[in-house]
């Protein structure tokens, strides 16, 4: 199988750093990190699942997505998860949380994308540390579009948000956009942020950390969505907002988000 040929093959990334510089060595990786070569059946997904969702926006309040996070390169793994989500009749879409590759190249996004392309309903995801490694960014683009957008579905809006510290050269986040866009006006029954990484993870200083939840308080915000750790959490991280966290795909673990026009609930599924 050739992703398992993958995975053996990324065991010998140290050995090609050094043989790179070996004047006419051959190197045995197949795959270049400067590669961002996007087949087009895998382009612009963000705004073909768009188009997806607005078409099944239709006379209802209430709704449950699922969320996903962190699937790297365990392809069995997020094979699985993929076929438990098809096998309820209850989502509406899913929202992946990042880390979508373990090494950004291009061929860990195409297959990513055949896998969860398998599902029944549309998806939507968020960039995470791990895609934004090389030239990961520029092929997230390609195949997704921007790494900061919005979205709204039955009177929610979901602000998915680019928070990739480390990995873009330690610039902070783009708060100001952030905050912006996560205002309410009362026009929505919820605003839900999305990104990858929480506030008290490892690329978020202090100062950070307080900035986002005070952002949340602000705001208003009830429920903040996250992957990173690669270990479930729920609950009121300080004490006002609810923080939500799955695992990565090798915890065989989702989660399933109920909204309703006046509340949400959190459901964590194992399979």
């Amino acid at each position: 199988m050739q992703r398992r040929k993958f995975i053996k093959q990324t065991s010998i990334l140290s050995l090609i750093s050094i043989v790179a510089f070996i004047p006419g060595c051959s190197l045995p990786f197949e795959y270049s990190p400067h590669d961002i070569k996007v087949k087009s059946k895998f382009r612009d997904l963000t705004a073909g699942n768009l188009i997806k969702i607005k078409a099944i926006d239709r006379n209802k309040t209430s709704f449950k997505f699922a969320f996903i996070s962190d699937s790297h390169t365990s392809y069995d793994d997020f094979e699985d998860q993929i076929k438990d989500i098809n096998s309820r009749d209850d989502i509406d879409f899913v929202i992946h949380g990042g880390d979508l590759t373990l090494s950004s190249l291009h061929k860990e996004f195409t297959w990513f994308n055949e896998i969860i392309g398998k599902l029944n309903v549309p998806f939507l995801t968020v960039i995470g540390n791990h895609d934004h490694l090389s030239n990961g960014k520029a092929i997230y683009e390609k195949s997704f579009g921007k790494t900061n957008y919005v979205f709204t579905f039955r009177g929610c809006k979901f602000v998915m948000f680019d928070n990739i510290i480390w990995e873009r050269n330690n610039k902070d986040p783009e708060f100001e956009w952030f905050k912006e866009n996560i205002k309410n006006d009362k026009e929505y029954n919820h605003v839900i942020p999305v990104s990858h990484i929480p506030p008290w993870g490892d690329q978020y200083d202090n100062g950070n950390e307080y900035i986002y939840d005070e952002m949340m308080v602000e705001k208003g915000i009830k429920l903040s969505i996250h992957g990173h750790t690669h270990k479930y959490y729920f609950g009121k991280r300080y004490d006002q907002i609810d923080y939500l966290v799955v695992g990565d795909t090798p915890d065989r673990n989702y989660a399933v988000i109920s909204i309703d026009k006046d509340n949400y609930s959190v459901e964590r599924i194992d399979f």
